[in-house]
């Protein structure tokens, strides 16, 4: 069960959140890799708040240290225990060994496998991170189905809405 500020954030932001059984229950029990396609910049955030339990974040080291409005906000998100933030860089895959390692001290590690926001809202090709990932780790990876935020005018890339419903499934 997620507090009451968190669900109210997750209202107002006019998002329908279901849990499946088995997700939530690996969340619980061991850490996991979760995947998720990307529709807009408010993805992190949302699964920040409807997560069961804090996660650590894979965030493109553009975003999560130089842009500056983006890491106000994953910092923030860190400070109130929303989960936490691993900087990692495409052009050097050296940067996973920080995922890794949380995975291995017992955290469940989010990443949006297609490296990039959908423009349409259509799934893109996910990047190979992944697999390797999870293979290197031995933990299961579990997919996550977001809905609707490509839509929005102020965080999608093509949004025409001003608050469009969003359906995120665990």
């Amino acid at each position: 069960m997620i507090p009451f500020w968190r669900w109210a954030l997750l209202r107002l932001f006019r998002v329908r959140v279901r849990y499946t059984r088995h997700v939530t229950r690996s969340l619980a029990t061991r850490p996991v890799i979760l995947t998720c396609n990307h529709l807009s910049m408010l993805d992190g955030v949302l699964i920040a708040l409807a997560s069961p339990r804090p996660l650590v974040f894979a965030v493109n080291v553009n975003h999560a240290q130089r842009h500056p409005v983006t890491s106000r906000v994953l910092g923030a998100m860190s400070a109130i225990g929303l989960g936490r933030v691993v900087p990692v860089d495409s052009t050097r895959p050296v940067a996973a060994r920080g995922l890794l390692q949380a995975l291995h001290q017992g955290d469940s590690v989010m990443i949006f496998p297609e490296g990039r926001i959908s423009p349409t809202g259509r799934p893109l090709e996910p990047m190979p991170g992944v697999d390797w990932l999870a293979g290197r780790a031995g933990v299961p990876v579990l997919s996550l189905r977001l809905r609707g935020s490509h839509r929005s005018r102020w965080f999608g890339k093509a949004g025409s809405e001003a608050w469009p419903r969003i359906w995120l499934r665990f």
